[in-house]
C-alpha cells in the first residue's frame, strides 16, 4: 500500500513541475555556451561578445526575452531601461537584436527568457 501511495505522489508531481527547475525550465544558450542551472539565477559561465547568438529550446511560437543590467548583488540597476527582444516563429536570434535597436553595453546582465508559460532567468556578462 505504500508504495501504492508513493507511486500516485510522483505521478502527480511530475506533471506539476515539481521536479523541475525554477531558474532554468528549459534549455538556453547564448554565445554557444548552454546555460548552467543555479539557485536563484541559471548562469553562462563566460563572457560574451555584444552580439552573441541566443538560442533557446522550446516549442512557442513567441518567446519574449527581457534583459536587465544588474549591480554585484545581481540586482537591476536603478534607472536602466530593460532591453526587449522577440523571438517570433524562431528559436534563435543574436541579444542585439533588441526592439529599440541599441546594443547592449558592457557588463552583467539577467536575461529572463518567458516561453511555454515559463520563465528561465540567466545571467550573463558582455565582455
Amino acid at each position: 500500500m505504500k508504495r501504492l501511495f508513493l507511486f500516485f505522489i510522483l505521478s502527480a508531481a511530475f506533471p506539476c513541475g515539481l521536479f523541475a527547475s525554477d531558474s532554468l525550465p528549459f534549455p538556453v544558450s547564448l554565445g554557444g555556451q548552454a546555460a548552467k542551472d543555479g539557485t536563484p539565477f541559471a548562469k553562462i559561465e563566460n563572457p560574451v561578445v555584444a552580439d552573441a547568438e541566443l538560442a533557446v529550446e522550446s516549442k512557442s511560437d513567441l518567446i519574449i526575452v527581457n534583459v536587465n543590467l544588474v549591480n554585484a548583488k545581481n540586482e537591476p540597476v536603478p534607472g536602466s531601461t530593460p532591453a526587449v527582444i522577440l523571438l517570433q516563429g524562431k528559436t534563435k536570434t543574436t541579444i542585439d537584436k533588441t526592439m529599440d535597436g541599441k546594443k547592449l553595453s558592457v557588463g552583467n546582465y539577467i536575461m529572463s527568457v518567458v516561453s511555454e508559460g515559463k520563465t528561465a532567468s540567466i545571467l550573463f556578462t558582455i565582455k
